[in-house]
């Protein structure tokens, strides 16, 4: 996240009607952050995500998403960054690599509007980035990756 120093996640689960949660938490919130004093400048948030499925079929593959946010100069919680993968289908350790983007304004009303008052463009709904419908008419501006080590149990 460039030109952030602080920064904190939350994350939701998106899944489709045949799935169930049977254990564990469908959405959580991280620890706010600092970025690394080194040359890497990395983010490091240690959170567990634990959580069980059921399903009668893969349709509807449970997907993480990856909301960041960061605090402005006015104190308001601002998003920082979206990010969407699906939840590997094999079991064994994994490394999945979430690109992060952010919703851009589409009319310079809206653009001039985000800058006087600090606010930008976000989600109301961030499940709405598990589906297909509608997200093709956002304009998005790339910011970063999002790194998650994964360790899954079948």
């Amino acid at each position: 996240f460039p030109g952030f120093d602080d920064i904190y996640c939350k994350y939701c689960l998106h899944y489709g009607p045949d799935w169930l949660i049977t254990s564990g938490l469908e959405d959580g919130i991280t620890q706010m952050t600092k970025k690394s004093r080194d040359e890497r400048q990395q983010f490091v948030w240690n959170f567990p995500l634990d959580v069980t499925f059921k399903s009668t079929n893969p349709h509807g593959w449970p997907q993480l998403i990856v909301h960041a946010y960061g605090i402005d100069f006015l104190g308001n919680d601002v998003v920082r960054g979206y990010g969407v993968c699906h939840v590997p289908i094999t079991p064994g350790n994994h490394k999945l690599r979430l690109p992060m983007f952010v919703p851009e304004s589409t009319s310079m009303l809206q653009k001039f509007r985000a800058w006087t008052f600090g606010t930008r463009p976000e989600y109301v709904d961030v499940k709405v980035l598990g589906q297909g419908e509608g997200r093709e008419e956002t304009r998005i501006k790339n910011q970063c990756s999002c790194r998650v080590n994964s360790g899954k149990l079948i």
